[in-house]
């Protein structure tokens, strides 16, 4: 079975909402049909959360908001090592936790060009320790 994320297209003015609300941000309108979110997009900003709770198996989780292409900001785990401000990434769809061994599906974003990430921008990469300033 195939997993998506969907955003929200206005049935009236065609504006793209994710997370989908209830009413449409450009025209009021309260019809909407579901569109995956998918394609190539550019990081905007990214944190990592340290402050996990004790299921996790992992030290921190990275977290990203992306521009997508297709017109709507959406939020997810980042499969990047070193993220770097205007990346290139693509959505995907795969496991983001485990509760209670069931896997729970959301968007993630591996970098469009693993090998050159460091060369997609003039901003530096994230230190994985603190610097003195």
């Amino acid at each position: 079975m195939a997993h998506t994320v969907n955003a929200a297209r206005c049935n009236k003015c065609g504006q793209l909402s994710y997370p989908t609300h209830y009413y449409c941000s450009k025209c009021n309108a309260t019809e909407f049909s579901p569109i995956p979110i998918s394609g190539e997009g550019t990081l905007l900003t990214f944190t990592r959360a340290y402050a996990l709770s004790l299921d996790y198996e992992q030290l921190y989780v990275t977290f990203g908001i992306v521009q997508m292409d297709q017109g709507v900001r959406a939020t997810g785990q980042l499969d990047i090592q070193e993220p770097v401000l205007g990346m290139r990434v693509r959505a995907t769809v795969g496991p983001v936790r485990d509760i209670g061994g069931r896997d729970v599906f959301g968007l993630r974003f591996v970098s469009v060009f693993p090998d050159a990430a460091a060369v997609e921008s003039d901003q530096p990469a994230l230190s994985a320790s603190p610097s003195a300033s």
